[in-house]
Parts: structure tokens; sequence; C-alpha cells
């Protein structure tokens, strides 16, 4: 008996823990069934007008010399004087005495080539008295003249006579030119750019003094892109005798090394090849006085420069984070909703992109999300966030 007991008790406790659980069940209130919140994303929005946009491109280069010039002489000596503006950094003016040779030995010449010419000068008087003697000599004898032979009328003595005063006039121009020579001068408006002598040195033919670069003109090569050319107004080769009517395109220049100063160069010519390696055209640019802004801009420094190009008619400009896929963009319609628009870049720079769309409705005025989202899909409905960052803009820069 007590056996059994042992088993029932335990099987009656567990059916009345299952009734009593039934009856609790039973009785408990069923939970309010509550309606699912629409989740509405915040979206970065940029109001755009279509208008017309006047767009650059940006190119770089290294500053070269229009002109260059080494100081090299024509003849030998040793230097006496050299100018004291004959020094790296230093500016001469064209036909500055720079270097002078010691002429003595060039003077000496010049005085034994006059001298030289003195005597040639008699004996070509002398020539001409004995010709015309032989002439009346011949003719005294009873002989016509034209009988007579060149050699005894002394013709080709009278030759040799003339030939030889030439040719000391011609030493004595040289002698002269010599000693010219020996004062080496600016040969036009430079900046000196090293110098290789010092008084006392030894100067012989083509041995380089020094070097000069112009100020009056600097020059920078710049390579444009295929889609670059397109976009600006390349200078047209001229002949050296046509007159320059249009308006130069005017390019602005930034050293990295000096940002504040700004220099201004004209487009003067179009390189008339292409690179084939990478396909770039390469434009020259003109500096005039390069050392006339207050900062000088060193022959060799790289430089920035920006093109005023053309103006693109009825597009839109934004930033570039909101073009998709180089494609498409997406706009928030008046009812709060995406809608997704064709756009066809046209030109990119700082950060923004100008493009025109495909445009049924011909709006004027679009709501452009700068930040679009990988989920969007055409007709979600979404909210335009108002609080940015500061310190974050959807502002194209340039």
């Amino acid at each position: 008996m007590i056996k059994l007991l042992k088993i029932l008790i335990p099987i009656l406790i567990v059916l009345g823990a299952w009734q009593l659980f039934k009856v609790i069940a039973a009785t408990k209130d069923e939970p309010e069934a509550r309606e699912a919140k629409e989740v509405v994303p915040m979206v970065d929005v940029k109001t755009v007008e279509i208008a017309d946009h006047a767009v650059s491109v940006r190119s770089y280069g290294t500053v070269q010399s229009y002109y260059e010039s080494s100081i090299t002489p024509q003849v030998t000596g040793r230097i006496i004087e050299l100018s004291p503006r004959f020094r790296v950094g230093e500016r001469v003016k064209k036909g500055e005495l720079l270097v002078t040779i010691d002429a003595t030995d060039y003077v000496a010449a010049l005085a034994t080539q006059e001298a030289n010419l003195t005597i040639q000068q008699r004996g070509l008087q002398e020539e001409v008295i004995r010709a015309k003697q032989a002439s009346e000599d011949w003719k005294a004898s009873g002989r016509s003249i034209d009988t007579a032979s060149d050699f005894v009328l002394r013709k080709p003595q009278l030759a040799a006579a003339k030939a030889n005063i030439a040719a000391v006039e011609a030493a004595i121009v040289k002698a002269k030119a010599d000693i010219q020579r020996t004062k080496l001068v600016a040969p036009f408006d430079a900046i000196v750019t090293k110098r290789t002598t010092s008084p006392g040195d030894f100067a012989t033919s083509q041995a380089n003094l020094g070097s000069l670069v112009a100020t009056e003109k600097a020059e920078v090569r710049l390579p444009l892109t295929a889609e670059q050319v397109s976009q600006i107004k390349l200078p047209k080769y001229r002949g050296p005798l046509e007159k320059v009517t249009e308006n130069p395109v005017i390019i602005h220049l930034k050293n990295p090394s000096n940002p504040d100063e700004v220099w201004q160069a004209e487009l003067s010519r179009t390189e008339p090849t292409i690179d084939p390696q990478n396909q770039v055209t390469y434009v020259i640019a003109t500096i005039k006085n390069p050392y006339d802004n207050g900062a000088i801009l060193p022959v060799g420094s790289f430089v920035n420069a920006v093109i005023p190009g053309k103006t693109i008619s009825q597009a839109y400009k934004f930033a570039e984070s909101a073009l998709v896929n180089d494609s498409y963009i997406w706009v928030v319609d008046k009812d709060d909703k995406l809608r997704k628009v064709v756009a066809n870049r046209l030109h990119s720079e700082a950060g923004g992109v100008i493009v025109k769309i495909s445009n049924k409705s011909k709006e004027t005025t679009l709501r452009v999300v700068t930040r679009p989202l990988s989920n969007f899909r055409e007709g979600d409905k979404v909210k335009e966030n108002t609080k940015k960052s500061s310190t974050q803009s959807d502002e194209p820069k340039g």
C-alpha cells in the first residue's frame, strides 16, 4: 500500500499543476496588437537650379626659361674685371658690362695691322705709278697699247696690291672686333643663375663663365587630356606677320611653395603633336615679367594652373557624391518621395560635378540627394535632414 502511494502522489501533483495552468491560461487577457510604425529614412538634400556654368580646367607644369644664355668669350685672355652685379640672383640690363678681358694683345694686333695697312697703301700707290709709266713707255716705242700684255702694263701687280689692302682692312676689322669681344655684356634683361669665374682667371674661347635667364618672359608646358581640350579654347597658330585680333586666354598659376602669390599667364601656342604614350596635348603658357610680381617664380619650379573653359548652358551643379555609378541621381519630389533621374556628366572639378539630366517634366529646380544609400527604391518616402554637421558641406569647391 505504501509503495502504491509513493507512485500515485507524484502523478496526482503533476495532474493538479496541469489543471491549474489551464485555468490560469484561460483567464489571462490577450495582449493588444500594436500597429508597426513606418520607418522614414533621413537624407541630405541640396536644392539646385538649372543655370549656365563657366567651367575651368586644371593642369600643372614646370617653369621654363624663355631665353637662357651662357656667358662664353670668343677671345682668350686674363680676366681683369667683373661687374659687381655679375653674381647669382642679381638682375642685369641688356648691354650691361659683365666681364672684361685684358685687351693688350688685341690692341697690339690692331696697331700692327694699321701699320701694315699704311705700308700696303704705299705699295699700291707705287704700283699705280709703275703701271702708268709702263703704259707711257709702251706708247713711246710706237707700238699700240692694245698689243701690250697685262704683265707688261703691270695689271696683275696692281690687282695684288689692292688685294693686300683688302686683306689688311679685313684683319683690322677683326682686330677691332676682338677688342670689343674682350668686353662681355648681357644680351637681354636677365637674372644671373650661375657664375664660374673670378678676376685673375684665364678665359679661353667658348669657356662657360656663367649663365643668364631672361626676365621678360618665362614659359610653362601644360598637359591636357582630350576631355580638357574639348572644354577650353586652344590658341591658334599665327604666321609671323599675322596680327592678333582675338582676346588671349589668361590663366592663373600658383606655386605650392608660395600659395599666396598668383601669376598670370597667356596661352600662347599649342604643340603640333600628341604624346603617343598618354595621349595628352601640350599647350604653352607665357608668363610676362615673372619676376616683377613681388615674388620670384624660379625656373624649374612646379606650378598648378587654372585655365578658364567654355560655358556649359542649362545644366545642374552639385556634389560629386550625388552622382551614382556615373549615370543617375536620386531626387526628392514635392511629396517627399524618391525619384531616379538619368544624368549625363559634362564636367568635374574640385569635388563638384556639372550634369545635364533627362527631365521630361521640364523642372528647373531639383532637390538632389547628396549622399544616396544603396537600398534606395523608386517611390520610397524620405525626410530631409535639416541639421547638417558644421564640418560637412555638400557645396562643391572651386
